[in-house]
Formats: C-alpha cells, structure tokens, sequence
C-alpha cells in the first residue's frame, strides 16, 4: 500500500537480530516513508519478524522470493516497483546496521535542496568507519581504482546508501542492468551519472554488521572486478530501448514484478520465471 511519496528498499537473507531495529528507524524518520522488504526466503525468523511488522504497519510491504537470487536483482526489483508504484524518490540502504537509518533522512533532505542523487559515503571528509587493516585497505582500494578508472564526479562508488529522485532517473536505465549481484551498484551509480543526474555525496559513520555474517562471495569480487573494467572501456551513456511502465503479472508466481529485457524478453525479478 502507497502512503506517500518515499519508498524506502531494503533487502534481506537471515537478519533476524538486525530487521526490527531497522524498520523501527525507518518508520521514526521525520519523512514519512514507506519501507519495501525483499527477503530471499530466511532461514532464521526472519520472515516471522517481517509478517508480524507487515501486519501491524501498512507502511511496511514485504516480497518473499524463493530463494537468493542475489542482491542486484533483488534492488532491481526495489527500483521497478517504486517506479510502477508512482513513488517520487527512492532510498536503498543495507538491512544489517552497518548503515544508520537517520542517514535516510539526511539523504531526503539532500534532494529536497535540489540534487538528483544523493550517496552515503565513507570516503569523503568527515566520514568514519568501525573497520581497519586488510578489509579497509581492500575497501579503499577498490573504490580508489573506480575513481581512477571510471572518472566520475564521486569517491564512492559501491555503497548502496544512496537516495534519487525517480523523475530523473530514465525508465528503465536502472532496472535494465545486467547484474543480479554486488556488480549491480557499481553500474547503476555509473548509469546514473553517466545519464547526467546532479550528485552530492555526504559523510557517513559505517559501521561493522550488528548481527550476523556477511553475504558477499569471493565470485562476486572477481565479478565486480571485471564488471569496473567493462564500464571502464565502455563510456557510452546507456540509453533504455523497453519501458518499465508496464509489463503482464508473472504467470509463474502472479506478482507485478516482470521487466523487459533489452531483448524484449519478460523476466520476473521476483521469482526469474522467464517468458517470452
């Protein structure tokens, strides 16, 4: 159910000790927003704790997929519904505290001064992390030689801290990306400014998860890492051929969740039932 203009997504796999904190963040935000939950069907009550809050919160819609079927499909599908949905701005953000839900607010108050985007980010002044050594070293360095490679106006580049205005963004130009994993934020945040969208970036406190373990696999690194050198060689703005406005329900699962491949192909980011 739309209760107004703001759709917040997030995305979750066995975060039970992380997703009512979270959601009790979200819905205290001085902006009214509604809060979208895709859940690649928990394991640890998580999914106990998304009915209950869906039940008694109308701002709180939640889609339960079959299985993980990756964190880049799972925004694609974030991006879609607030698009078909009529919602004016969107706000994606991680479900295990590492990011702090007050930061949605600073993001909404970025685009009410006139921006597009508006990112999260650690590697601006002022931002903080809770985190050292290798895995900080291997964070800056990644996104040091997407700065160098890419050439974008912005020092982060894979956060999924990141708010837009969806009258700007072009239909389709996010929902179309071809990567269902982590790839799937370095593209879009290229796409997007590639597309000429205005952005600012403001410092963030980034925080260790609160509970649970990380998702993120040895293969999505080298995914990733192959994907910046694509984007890298190839610098055309992506310009989206197939409307996202409308599609037919999934007939395999009977959600609204269908988009169309550049090829035209319907493809369901709710279930991957596939038709032509």
């Amino acid at each position: 159910m739309k209760t107004g203009d703001t759709l917040v997504f997030i995305c979750t796999y066995n975060e039970r000790g992380n997703i009512g904190a979270m959601l009790d963040g979200l819905l205290g935000l001085r902006t009214r927003c509604d809060v979208l939950v895709v859940d690649d069907n928990s394991r640890d009550g998580t999914l106990d704790v998304l009915a209950a809050r869906a039940a008694a919160e109308p701002r709180v819609g939640v889609v339960v997929r079959p299985g993980k079927l990756g964190i880049g499909s799972a925004h694609k599908l974030g991006w879609l519904h607030a698009r078909r949905m009529g919602y004016g701005r969107i706000v994606t953000l991680d479900a295990d505290l590492s990011h702090d839900p007050a930061d949605v607010q600073r993001l909404l108050d970025a685009l009410d001064a006139g921006v597009d985007v508006a990112l999260g980010s650690r590697f601006v002044a002022g931002a903080k992390h809770d985190y050292s050594g290798l895995r900080l070293a291997v964070s800056q360095g990644a996104n040091m030689l997407a700065s160098s490679l890419l050439r974008l106006p912005i020092a982060e580049h894979t956060t999924s801290l990141r708010a837009a205005k969806l009258a700007r963004v072009p239909d389709g130009l996010v929902e179309t990306i071809e990567s269902d994993g982590y790839g799937f934020f370095v593209t879009c945040v290229v796409r997007l400014a590639r597309a000429g969208l205005t952005f600012t970036e403001l410092p963030i406190h980034f925080r260790d998860r609160h509970d649970g373990v990380s998702k993120i696999s040895k293969r999505q690194i080298v995914f990733g890492a192959l994907n910046l050198l694509r984007l890298s060689v190839d610098r055309r703005p992506y310009v989206a051929q197939v409307s996202q406005s409308a599609a037919p329900d999934c007939r395999v699962c009977g959600r609204p969740y269908q988009m169309r491949e550049p090829s035209g192909e319907l493809r369901c980011l709710a279930c991957f039932g596939s038709l032509t």
